[in-house]
């Protein structure tokens, strides 16, 4: 009877609470970098509206790619983001109103020309990488 209450007691000590495994953190790794990673500047220009709804003629730009992924910025709408695909294709997308957006490449010898447009104006935008 002892015996059999010494082998209860050595299996329920088994069962006791133990504290769980902690949690496997998995993080995603970052994207591999793109060929067309790099900084970017140049000018938009103005092609469609005049100066009270569209503001200057043209302007300077900036966009830094780094991992494929664009960030910039857009003629009277601010910061802009993208993804650039393998063959160049690049869409900035405003980040305050995702349906403004620029549309473009960027060719082999890493220029980037786009055509951005709202309602009422419309810039030929031309960035060429910095070496």
């Amino acid at each position: 009877m002892i015996r059999r209450l010494g082998f209860a007691l050595v299996l329920l000590a088994g069962c006791a609470d133990t504290p769980p495994p902690p949690p496997v953190v998995g993080s995603v790794p970052p994207p591999p970098p793109s060929r067309f990673d790099g900084t970017y500047r140049g000018l938009a220009t103005r092609s469609f509206g005049t100066a009270n709804d569209c503001g200057r003629p043209s302007g300077q730009l900036y966009m830094i790619l780094a991992q494929g992924r664009a960030t910039g910025s857009l003629p009277a709408s601010g910061e802009a983001r993208g993804v650039v695909g393998n063959d160049g294709s690049l869409t900035l997308r405003a980040t305050l109103d995702a349906t403004q957006r620029a549309a473009g490449r960027i060719s082999d010898s890493f220029e980037f020309t786009a055509r951005f447009q709202t309602r009422s104006c419309a810039w030929d935008i031309r960035l060429n990488r910095e070496s």
